[in-house]
């Protein structure tokens, strides 16, 4: 005869599910979209603690999902039917190989700056017994 308190019992006396004990293991996840009010969750305050992904719009869920991927493409979706565009960056005026040459030459002036610390001192015979 099975003893009564195997994992398996254990769990449903506890009234937890395999998910629950997994959202304990695992880290949170958020990925959204503040404009819109529209994100991903999973293991936050926001959503239950059961290890699912869900999507949120508007603080009501749209979907639960198990694997991220299903949950990106109804966000995906949500996002397409918000319409919802980007503000375009600004540009700015500096030129990205005028920047490189700049970082190159100030790397190049911080090596020879500290150079003469690490210059070898001594003779032919320092490192003889």
């Amino acid at each position: 005869m099975a003893s009564p308190f195997t994992s398996r019992a254990v769990t449903r006396m506890i009234g937890q599910s395999r998910m629950n004990v997994r959202c304990q293991e695992v880290e949170a996840y958020r990925q959204a979209i503040a404009a819109i009010n529209l994100s991903i969750e999973r293991c936050t305050a926001a959503v239950p603690p059961d290890g699912y992904y869900y999507v949120l719009k508007d603080g009501k869920i749209e979907g639960r999902f198990r694997s991220l991927r299903q949950a990106q493409a109804k966000y995906k979706e949500l996002l397409a039917a918000s319409g919802y565009q980007p503000p375009a960056a600004k540009p700015t005026d500096l030129d990205p190989a005028k920047e490189a040459v700049e970082s190159y030459m100030d790397q190049l002036e911080a090596y020879w700056t500290e150079s003469h610390r690490h210059a070898r001192r001594g003779g032919k015979t320092m490192y003889r017994s």
